[in-house]
């Protein structure tokens, strides 16, 4: 995949790499690119030249879908948004790290599918939201709003603050200060923002570690050759046609790969950021359903469709997200879809109450009548899963370099407040305020900061 950073060094050049492989670069391109096998192609003809799992899907570039973007390219009113780098994509909008040149510093620039418009925009009413409650800091709005026009539409533009890396899984490993003070501190965060959220009457939708993010100090003066030294530089998945013609206006030349902001371990702060309002709704207004993935739905959403989403399934998945904080693994994470959900939700906490147990149409799969697992004799608790002890492993795979268990006093806390809070009666289920309340959450330590050492 070629470096497409102008002004870096260009990786070496390789067997694999054609005059009309550089033709079709560009002068922000490198002069490597690997060919690997050809993807299946879009109904436009076009494939990409490399791995898809790491990219948006190339189908999403048409008529009201994503706008194509180059590194190097610059947005807004004044074009003071450069594109730096690549953050991430949705199905709804792509990310890029940007440079604000008329403020001097970092942010990020999410560009919406052409379909979505300003009423469409959750995040855009934030700033109506009573910001003097408890847990406001800890919720991101806009820095700016605009709308680009581009091949594929008009799309609308979110500008905010630049964030760091998600809160789980992958935080721990990293972290310098105490894990047992910081995941808790950082737990107790998220449920403060939550409860600010709710005491404005609003539900989040999809609230889970993906969207809680680690707060960034102090990055601006850095120049782009150094944020690149952090975080590496962009690097390329070509786009092709079947023709080996020109593209047409609207694909992009290639897709970036995102960055990885574990680099900036001397730039994170102690405090989280939630993030991605594009699910949340009035508690007078709930949706149909949610776009949030099924291991973090409660089980009476799973297998009612009758019911509608409110404060209760926010809770429920604060519970997944608490979890996942403190133990840096997801609690109910299957690829099997929700019945293998459903099958590891019982297992924890016992069989559903009647009125779900008997809409369970694939529960005989997984239990008998008593709802007593008939798969294994393998105990499974949540005690069981709170014991877990985590390790990386060096180049010596027998040898962890380092690893993370939760304490016996912090297990026996937390398992406590999760059962509060994943009750299966919604409305037996804490609010995010009592939650506040409970010992485990408990904030003692004054603030610091949190440094990420790279291994």
């Amino acid at each position: 995949m070629p470096n497409i950073s102008s002004g870096l060094p260009s990786p070496e050049s390789s067997p694999e790499s054609n005059s009309e492989d550089k033709a079709n670069r560009g002068d922000a391109t490198s002069s490597r690119v690997c060919i690997l096998s050809h993807r299946p192609e879009t109904a436009e003809g076009l494939y990409i030249d490399g791995p898809d799992d790491e990219v948006e899907p190339l189908e999403g570039y048409h008529d009201n879908g994503y706008h194509p973007v180059k590194i190097g390219d610059c947005f807004g009113p004044s074009g003071q948004y450069c594109v730096q780098h690549k953050l991430g994509h949705g199905g709804f909008a792509t990310v890029w790290l940007c440079r604000d040149t008329q403020h001097g510093r970092y942010v990020a620039v999410k560009i919406m599918i052409a379909e979505v418009t300003p009423d469409k925009i959750p995040d855009l009413g934030l700033s109506q939201l009573d910001l003097d409650l408890p847990g406001a800091e800890f919720v991101i709005t806009p820095l700016d709003h605009f709308a680009l026009d581009g091949p594929n539409g008009t799309h609308q533009c979110l500008v905010t603050p630049l964030l760091g890396p998600r809160v789980a899984p992958d935080l721990w490993p990293h972290i310098k200060q105490d894990p047992d003070v910081m995941l808790p501190r950082l737990a107790r965060q998220a449920t403060q923002a939550l409860n600010f959220l709710h005491k404005n009457r609003i539900c989040h939708g999809d609230f889970r570690p993906a969207n809680i993010l680690v707060r960034l100090i102090n990055i601006d003066h850095l120049s782009k050759n150094e944020l690149y030294a952090l975080i590496g530089a962009p690097m390329a998945v070509m786009v092709r046609h079947v023709s080996g013609g020109d593209l047409p206006t609207l694909s992009p030349k290639y897709l970036v790969l995102q960055a990885n902001l574990a680099g900036l371990g001397a730039y994170l702060s102690d405090q989280i950021a939630v993030i991605d309002f594009g699910e949340s709704y009035p508690f007078s207004s709930p949706p149909e359903d949610l776009g949030i993935p099924d291991h973090y739905l409660p089980p009476e959403l799973l297998l009612d469709e009758r019911l509608v989403p409110g404060p209760a399934a926010d809770l429920w998945a604060l519970g997944c997200t608490l979890f996942e904080i403190r133990q840096q693994l997801s609690l109910f994470h299957t690829t099997n879809g929700p019945d293998s959900v459903l099958a590891h939700i019982v297992r924890l906490f016992g069989k559903l109450p009647e009125k779900w147990w008997d809409k369970w149409e694939s529960r005989r799969d997984f239990f008998d009548d008593q709802g007593r697992w008939t798969r294994s004799s393998r105990g499974f608790s949540l005690e069981e899963d709170l014991k877990r002890e985590l390790k990386i492993f060096g180049t010596e795979k027998s040898t962890p370099r380092s690893s993370m268990i939760t304490p016996e006093v912090q297990q026996k806390l937390l398992a406590d407040l999760l059962y509060k809070l994943l009750r299966y009666e919604p409305a037996g289920r804490l609010t995010a305020e009592q939650a506040l309340e409970h010992e485990w959450l408990k904030d003692n330590e004054p603030s610091t900061g949190l440094e990420i050492v790279l291994s």
